[in-house]
Parts: structure tokens; sequence; C-alpha cells
């Protein structure tokens, strides 16, 4: 395993890439920002916009598809304060809602916009959770397909063609896939149906009906031609600063969380629901990294704290079993503590952790395991 010289991403971390030096690519995109003119990319955003505007004002402007977090607000206001757009908000609703999720949502719709909150089936969600967990180690797995395809479904029917999405995980977080347009094709390249390796329709092998999965499959490729649907990234146009979208979105109403996710020392991020404190931690049994190294990485190149500095907030934040929910994740989930670590220990990268002569991961008392290294040293 080996980290990068300038922040802390591991080689592990999929779609990474370093250079001979040592350096991830990660680390090269705040360069690459400095050079881009971003008052042409603003102009360049405008005639986009200005193009998909609703010529006679009986169908929406665009489609934003929206989770109630700081970059949901930064879209929403930009598109519709700045730009004078009338979209429409596509919500996909997860079933582990919390209150300040909820909460963030209705802040958003004040900014004054329809919002469509599509609820899928709770029994068919449930039944794609665990097996997401067992199966592929990520709980969260209907929700990070349906995220994307409700929008597109929607942008189908309603026959809106543009679909503004925020930030590019690419450009921020590395890995290739950096370009201008998010589609069909993005997804199956560099999103979710990548990390997982399978599509939705496995669940029909597990005695689900096909209809019950209509909320997990693309349009086909016809409809969407016919419509002529496309996204793009805002971050590609409008230069993505963490702190400054913050400062814009919490003057609209965006709620921080009282207090930092478990995993890592912020408290800006992934504040919707229950049982992302998992998924991170399962990134973190598979990969060797999770949340606290995403945000200390972010801040070591925007020279707020040194290499030094995140890599204690790492030692200190990540890679805990998140236990806030985790009896209420047990019992949705109908298993045990004990059936947990066993699903834990199929997923972990057991060359990243310590075990016992036998090969078998070692606990502390509070079920959590140990990483070998930290750092190249």
């Amino acid at each position: 395993m080996k980290y990068c010289k300038k922040c802390l991403y591991p080689d592990t971390k999929p779609l990474l890439i370093f250079d001979d030096e040592g350096i991830c690519d990660a680390c090269k995109a705040p360069e690459k920002k400095e050079k881009i003119d971003w008052d042409s990319r603003r102009k360049d955003l405008a005639t986009i916009l200005e193009k998909y505007r609703s010529k006679d004002d009986t169908k929406y402007d665009c489609i934003i598809p929206v989770s109630g977090g700081k970059d949901s607000h930064f879209q929403v206001h930009t598109i519709v304060n700045e730009f004078g757009l009338k979209p429409l908000l596509v919500n996909f609703h997860p079933r582990d809602l919390i209150p300040l999720g909820r909460k963030n949502i209705e802040n958003i719709k004040n900014i004054g916009v329809d919002c469509i909150e599509f609820t899928p089936n709770p029994h068919i969600y449930k039944k794609m959770e665990k097996f997401g967990l067992i199966e592929l180690g990520d709980v969260n797995w209907p929700e990070h397909v349906g995220i994307f395809t409700v929008p597109f479904q929607i942008a189908v029917s309603y026959e809106v063609p543009l679909i503004i999405w925020g930030e590019n995980p690419q450009m921020e977080y590395g890995g290739p896939g950096g370009g201008m347009v998010m589609d069909k094709e993005w997804l199956e390249k560099y999103g979710v149906f990548w990390f997982d390796k399978i599509k939705p329709t496995i669940m029909t092998e597990n005695g689900i009906n096909i209809k019950d999965l209509k909320a997990y499959n693309y349009p086909s490729d016809e409809e969407l031609k016919r419509v002529g649907v496309t996204g793009i990234f805002l971050g590609q146009y409008i230069k993505y600063d963490i702190d400054k979208i913050l400062e814009t979105v919490e003057k609209i109403g965006f709620s921080r969380n009282p207090e930092a996710k478990e995993g890592t020392y912020t408290d800006w991020e992934n504040l919707d629901t229950k049982f992302t404190g998992m998924h991170d931690y399962f990134k973190w049994i598979k990969y060797g990294y999770g949340r606290a190294t995403d945000h200390a990485s972010l801040d070591i190149r925007a020279g707020k704290i040194t290499r030094e500095e995140g890599l204690k907030l790492v030692k200190e934040f990540e890679g805990k079993i998140p236990e806030k929910y985790m009896q209420d994740f047990l019992d949705d989930m109908e298993i045990t503590r004990e059936e947990f670590y066993k699903i834990v220990d199929k997923f972990a990268n057991k060359e990243l952790f310590k075990t016992d002569e036998k090969g078998n991961m070692i606990r502390d008392k509070n079920g959590n395991i140990e990483k070998l290294a930290y750092d190249n040293n």
C-alpha cells in the first residue's frame, strides 16, 4: 500500500492515478483549476442554460437531483437565484432519512422551486440494502443507484433534457472521467455501476419481480435520445471551493450537523441518513481509507492543515465502527453483531489489517480492527 506524498490518499483508492513522483492526480487538480478561465467557463454555462431553457414556459428548464446537502443547496441557489431558471428538483427518498435531512430538503424547496420526492417501495429497498450489505459490502447500494436512475427517468417523462449535477467527483477526488458531460456512459464507466460491477436486475434471481426494479433502471437509449437527455457538472463551470460554498448555502438556511459525522472530523457532509457512516466504514475496510482521509486530503490541498496534522486526524477519527445507529442497523438488517463481524471479515482487505497466526482479524474490546500502516513509513 503506497500513499500519496502530498495528501493521504492510498493507491488502493479506485481509479486514482499516481505519477512517477508518487503524487496522486487529486493533488494535481488544484493546479489545473488555477489554470482554468472560470469567467469564460461561466459564460459557457450561461450559453448552455439558455440553449435548454424552455422556449414557451410550458416545461421546466432543467432537472436538478438533490439529496439536501451543501451541493444540492448550491446547485439550486446558483441555477435559480443567479441564472434565473425554473428547475424541477428530484429527490430519491432514502429509507433511513433523519430529521436533519428532512429539514435541509424542506429548506431547499423554500428557495422557491417545485420538487418531486420519489419514495421507492420500502420492502424492495430493504431487500436491496441487505443484498448490498452481504454481497457488495454496501448497505447504501439502492440509494446510490436510485439517485442517478430516477432523475433520468423524470427527465424523460417530463421531457426536460438538461440534468444539472454538482461537483465532478473525479475533478475533486481524483481519477479519470473528469469530462464536461455526465450521462449514462459516464455512470457505467466511473459511477456506481463501475464500483459495484453489478446491476439491480440481479435481484430477479433473489425473488424480486422485474417490475419492482423499475426505479433502479435507466430509460432506454431510444427514450434518452428522443428527449435528448444530457447532464452537466456545475463544478466544471463554476470553481468549487468548499468554504465558499458553505458560506453561501448557510446564508440561505443550510444546516450543518450539530456534531462531527462518525468517521471524520467535519460537520458538513452526508448529514441526511443514518447509515452513511456504515458505508464509510466498509469503504475503510475494503480500501484502507475513509471519510476522514477524504476531508483531511482536501484540507491539505487547500493549505488549511499540514500533511502531519491530517495524518493525526485520520488516526483519531477513521476506522472505528459507527456506534451511534449501530443497534438500529443490526435490528433493521436482522443480523447480530457477530454476523456483522463476519460480513466485515468477508470484505476486509486482510493485507491492510492486523491478523492472528490463522489469518483472522484481530479485534479490540469494541470490535474494531487495526491497520498495519497509515503512511509510507
